[in-house]
């Protein structure tokens, strides 16, 4: 047989095998590429990490509150220099360990009280570390509901704050207390006047008269308001509860408003349920609340409207509501209604007096004697203001 026909009948036997040579050559080479890519996608997802866990190193070096993240396990994975600073720790002995072994620096005892049963989600609770020291203390979940994979305890320091707030309350002490005498002295020689000690008034000098003694009782209230909200943030505003009957305390304000409401043709709609209970409240602190919600239903509302007052016991509380039909106040405005010094727009529209003091001194009143404190309103509608108080054995 001819050479040439060995040749084809080889290459013929072959040729199975040179195609699967061929095939598998260009597979290892796709496979090559491959393997190429990914190697260089790892390389640059690896330098992406990388810069992303240097930036967040950086941002939580960097943040001025104090940061300890904790792993899964609740071991330190990272503290920044504001933490060392505040609790006076040594960074490098913390790192990897429990995050009880915070427990062996001094500074950190109060909060190593709070969490002495373990981790918890706490938010902005304030903490005082030394004295004039104060920190908001919160410890956060860095995984999902029920899927942590780590805490975050955030330390912020208030103490500057809580000293400026602390010399704004002694400011405001001093100088309630400095006005109260000489404001005193001037309601007595008014006093004086309106009673004819010193010779009978004209019908317009009484007219002044009068109104010189009204002014001088809403500074006096204004006065003696400043010095409550000092003795609620001093911890000084003291209650002495005793039997009360709060029949009596909305008869005795509402012969105060008496001749406004009359002046102003205001009708009163108010009926005294029988039988009520006495309950365990401070008359003098009842009778502010009681003073500033009828205050305001007269103030706020037009000449010869309609004041409605209802007191209502369910056996558990006592409920008093006093509802007006004025000018109400704004929805956008009402999540303020109880802090202090607030006053709504239409409020100082209509040039009513006020310090924007009464419905706060009023809210911690009522929370004090373990009551709930409420209002609804409707802008140009009326308000009703509300609150609670629990029938305890007297």
């Amino acid at each position: 047989m001819p050479i040439s026909v060995y040749f084809i009948v080889i290459i013929i036997l072959a040729a199975p095998a040179l195609v699967f040579f061929v095939k598998e050559k260009i597979r290892l080479e796709k496979a090559k590429k491959n393997l190429a890519g990914l190697l260089k996608n790892s390389e640059e997802e690896r330098a992406k990490a990388e810069a992303e866990r240097d930036i967040t190193k950086t941002v939580v070096s960097s943040f001025t509150d104090g940061l300890i993240i904790l792993d899964e396990k609740d071991n330190i994975f990272s503290i920044n220099p504001e933490a060392v600073r505040i609790l006076k720790l040594e960074n490098n002995r913390l790192l990897g360990k429990s995050f009880s072994s915070l427990a062996d620096f001094p500074k950190t005892k109060p909060i190593m009280e709070i969490l002495e049963k373990g981790i918890q989600i706490i938010y902005r609770k304030e903490v005082e570390l030394a004295k004039d020291f104060i920190i908001e203390f919160s410890v956060l979940s860095l995984g999902t509901l029920g899927n942590s994979s780590g805490h975050l305890i955030v330390l912020h320091d208030i103490s500057r704050g809580k000293m400026v707030e602390k010399m704004e309350i002694e400011f405001v002490s001093l100088a309630a207390h400095q006005l109260r005498t000489p404001l005193s002295i001037i309601k007595w020689s008014i006093s004086m006047l309106k009673k004819g000690d010193f010779g009978k008034l004209t019908a317009k000098q009484n007219e002044l008269v009068k109104n010189t003694f009204r002014n001088n009782e809403r500074l006096i209230t204004l006065v003696n308001d400043l010095l409550n909200v000092t003795r609620i943030a001093e911890g000084r505003y003291l209650y002495k509860l005793a039997p009360s009957d709060i029949r009596e305390i909305i008869r005795v304000v509402l012969d105060i408003f008496k001749d406004q409401m009359e002046s102003r043709k205001i009708k009163l709609d108010f009926t005294e349920p029988e039988n009520f209970p006495q309950i365990m409240l401070d008359a003098e602190k009842i009778k502010i609340v009681v003073q500033n919600f009828i205050d305001n239903a007269i103030k706020y509302s037009a000449d010869g409207s309609k004041i409605a007052i209802t007191l209502q016991n369910d056996g558990k509380n006592i409920e008093l509501r006093v509802k007006d039909f004025g000018i109400g106040i704004p929805k956008g405005q009402q999540d303020k209604i109880f802090t202090k010094f607030f006053r709504g727009d239409n409020a100082m529209r209509a040039n009513a007096v006020g310090s924007g003091l009464g419905l706060f001194l009023s809210k911690n009143i009522i929370e004090s004697h373990g009551g709930v404190i409420w209002f609804e309103s409707e802008e140009n509608v009326g308000t009703s203001f509300c609150f609670t108080l629990p029938i305890k054995k007297t």
